[in-house]
């Protein structure tokens, strides 16, 4: 089972864009003008739930199964660059749809989605995700899940220093909650 907690998510978060970026940085700067910006898109499909690779864990909602998922992201990418070729700024639309699984029982669904935007101002030293991170409504129905707002993360220290988003926790616990019933 895994362990679930909105600071370890916003911890995973902040470390997986800040390693996005630096690696963006390098692959693009020799080739990045130092005005203009770099615009890229990337689709990426995962069709098929894997077992070796769980969304979260239900364990701490008081369930004995995780969660798998299938999904296709588009990440909408806008990079700009100083004139040394130094990354300032990166803008990242990110759109989702998908499907979460329970992993004990395949047949046991819920869709999910997201639209939001992260932001990472590498001069301020921050990360900002604003939007629908993730929603979960089965067949057009009732939402069952949300996770929407603003957080703020300081990269030096992986602290929030804005967070008006709901707790993922909360999220998850709706999701669970509905793949077992």
């Amino acid at each position: 089972m895994k362990d679930s907690s909105t600071s370890s998510r916003r911890g995973r978060l902040a470390a997986i864009a800040l390693v996005g970026a630096v690696t963006l940085t390098l692959a693009l700067a020799a080739t990045a003008a130092a005005k203009s910006p770099v615009i890229s898109t990337v689709t990426i499909t995962v069709p098929a739930p894997d077992p070796n690779e769980v969304n979260f864990g239900c364990g701490p909602y008081g369930y004995g199964f995780d969660v798998l998922s299938s999904f296709t992201v588009t990440r909408h990418v806008i990079q700009f660059f100083d004139d040394a070729g130094s990354l300032t700024k990166e803008i990242r639309h990110v759109q989702f749809t998908g499907s979460l699984y329970r992993s004990d029982d395949l047949s046991k669904t819920i869709p999910y989605a997201g639209n939001w935007t992260l932001t990472i101002d590498a001069v301020a030293g921050t990360l900002t995700n604003t939007g629908l991170a993730r929603y979960s409504h089965p067949g057009g129905s009732g939402m069952v899940a949300l996770d929407a707002g603003k957080t703020v993360i300081d990269l030096a220290t992986f602290d929030a220093i804005v967070d008006t988003a709901q707790l993922g926790a909360d999220w998850e616990r709706g999701v669970c909650g509905y793949l077992a019933a």
